[in-house]
C-alpha cells in the first residue's frame, strides 16, 4: 500500500480491528511516522508514552509499532496495540477530525 494522507483515508481502507488483525501491519505503512513526527525518538515517544491524540500521532504510533513488530524479530505480539490504535483511528476518520 503507499501512502495516504489523512485527507485519504476512508473508513472502509482502514482495517477493522475486530475483524482481521493480520491487515493492520500494511496499513501501518500508509504513512512514514519517522518523518510525520519529526523523528524516530518523537515517533518512538508517540508509541511508548501512548499520548497520541490527533490523526497523524495515532497512525505514527502504529507505524512504530509495525516497525517494532519487524525488527523485534518476531518476539513481540503488536496486534493487541495495533487494535486499540485501529479503533481510535476509525473513530478520528468517522468524526472526519483529520489532523
Amino acid at each position: 500500500m503507499r501512502h495516504l494522507t489523512n485527507r485519504q483515508l476512508k473508513l472502509e481502507r482502514i482495517p477493522d480491528p475486530d475483524v482481521d488483525p493480520c491487515q493492520w501491519d500494511a496499513f501501518a505503512l500508509t504513512i512514514d511516522g519517522y518523518e510525520a513526527a519529526g523523528s524516530f525518538e518523537a515517533c518512538a515517544a508517540l508509541y511508548h508514552e501512548k499520548n497520541a491524540t490527533t490523526l497523524t500521532e495515532l497512525r505514527c504510533a502504529l507505524f512504530f509499532a509495525s516497525r517494532k513488530d519487524r525488527h523485534g524479530g518476531g518476539y513481540g505480539d503488536e496486534t493487541s496495540v495495533a487494535r486499540e490504535l485501529l479503533r481510535r483511528i476509525r473513530a478520528k476518520v468517522a468524526a472526519r477530525e483529520l489532523k
